[in-house]
């Protein structure tokens, strides 16, 4: 897998069928590893809007301008100009009301995370030489009160408040992406079935490395050169960074990315797509940051739903979402209605999440009893005290009707919220202006 400080990745299995374009979907794709991005403890999250926590009725996917670094319970981390590479400047009374971002004892550097020993001995957080501190104001997750004196749209009605902005402070973001050089027509976006950051091109179609025996020769030797395009270098383009250009013995003038040469795919139908991600371990996806994934997890391709979260096993993984009915579908929908994490952290596990006989059909999604939060990915305990994985804000789940990998039995099963007041705050746990639904619905990632 090509990427450029990047992190793990988990294997990607597919199911042997005819896709709906032809082409063949494997059963098994190689694995790859590399080092991790974020160490255990240090989280990802969405900041404002794309929390969307309020507004129920989104049903159109809410734009991630930016996704920060975050501790393990979901604020935001923050580094400070006058700091050095294993200095802070933040101490005394400024620690009051930015606390540094400290590690435990067994937690060790990964990737651009390193870390150093302040001056009451105490080990902190830096990412890229930075030390790193969350803000005190910062009351909700996705919240950013550090570098904003404007309340976040995923704070309303939550209890945060305002105040004057800070000097000096910067948000630690992973999206988007700085210091990266880069051709002009290509850009980095976040591709949930990529499982990361990934570089498309000017369409914003997700872009593949072939990492095949023979380079650029055997791709050109392929017999069917339809479902891969060669990302083409315009006329007057130049090397940047780590991407070259190779002219082929058919004349093309090609993009190479750390020498391999790139292309986008024919069975990719619009930005987000990833579908040649597993297809073979000869393709894989340009990425320029991957996403961490529990070994217990896979991404499973499936027919018409693209890909899905799934055990180790293959089996659907699914979240209890809301939804305001009266505002139309997507529900059924190819990815189905977008993921809000503030949702789903209302819902929980308990309550409104699934307890009692709920759990007959719907078995928790367990996690190691010394997994940590990585990534997009917490960890929920339950009323019995059962560890259960949650991604994205939302506690998973398999369902007791399904058997083989790739059955998604348990997707759009609903509970009908009814009630003389629509505006009530509701099972579903925000307020809705329709009416309020409970449902199941696949895990997309």
């Amino acid at each position: 897998m090509i990427r450029g400080g990047s992190v793990r990745v988990a294997g990607i299995v597919a199911i042997a069928a005819i896709g709906t374009l032809g082409y063949v979907l494997p059963s098994l794709a190689a694995s790859s590893e590399a080092p991790v991005a974020t160490p255990p403890g240090i989280t990802l999250q969405a900041l404002g809007a794309g929390q969307s926590s309020v507004m129920a009725f989104a049903l159109t996917e809410v734009p991630r301008r930016q996704i920060a670094f975050a501790d393990s319970k979901g604020m935001t981390l923050y580094t400070y100009d006058k700091d050095s590479p294993g200095r802070s400047r933040c101490t005394a009374a400024c620690t009051k009301l930015w606390p540094p971002a400290l590690a435990p004892r067994s937690a060790r550097s990964v990737g651009g995370w390193t870390l150093f020993k302040r001056g009451d001995g105490t080990r902190q957080w830096q990412y890229r030489g930075k030390p790193v501190y969350t803000f005190v104001r910062d009351t909700d997750v996705g919240s950013a009160f550090g570098i904003s004196p404007n309340r976040p749209f995923a704070a309303r009605s939550r209890g945060s408040v305002k105040q004057q902005q800070p000097s000096g402070w910067n948000l630690a973001l992973v999206f988007p992406v700085s210091g990266i050089p880069m051709p002009g027509n290509i850009a980095i976006r976040e591709v949930g079935d990529a499982n990361g950051l990934a570089f498309v091109d000017q369409d914003g179609m997700t872009i593949y490395a072939f990492e095949g025996r023979g380079g650029t020769k055997a791709v050109v030797r392929l017999a069917d050169q339809t479902q891969w395009k060669p990302l083409v270098a315009p006329a007057l383009a130049h090397p940047v960074g780590e991407w070259s250009i190779l002219t082929r013995s058919d004349g093309i003038r090609q993009w190479t990315f750390r020498g391999k040469p790139v292309f986008t795919f024919a069975g990719d139908l619009t930005p987000g797509d990833a579908n040649g991600v597993g297809l073979s371990k000869d393709w894989d996806a340009a990425l320029a940051v991957s996403f961490y994934m529990p070994p217990q997890v896979r991404l499973e391709q499936t027919l018409g739903r693209g890909k899905v979260l799934a055990t180790r096993e293959g089996l659907t993984l699914y979240r209890r979402d809301g939804i305001a009915i009266d505002y139309g579908g997507g529900q059924s929908a190819r990815h189905g209605v977008p993921i809000q994490p503030g949702v789903g952290r209302s819902i929980g596990v308990s309550l409104k999440g699934c307890v009692g006989a709920c759990l007959k059909a719907w078995h928790p999604f367990v996690a190691p009893a010394n997994a940590r939060p990585d990534g997009f990915w917490d960890i929920a305990i339950r009323p019995d005290g059962v560890h259960q994985w949650v991604y994205q804000g939302y506690a998973l789940y398999t369902f007791s009707g399904d058997h083989e990998p790739g059955d998604m039995n348990g997707n759009d099963i609903f509970n009908a919220v009814l009630s003389d007041n629509p505006n009530q705050v509701n099972d579903v746990g925000t307020p809705m202006t329709g009416t309020a639904n409970l449902y199941w619905t696949i895990a997309y990632p």
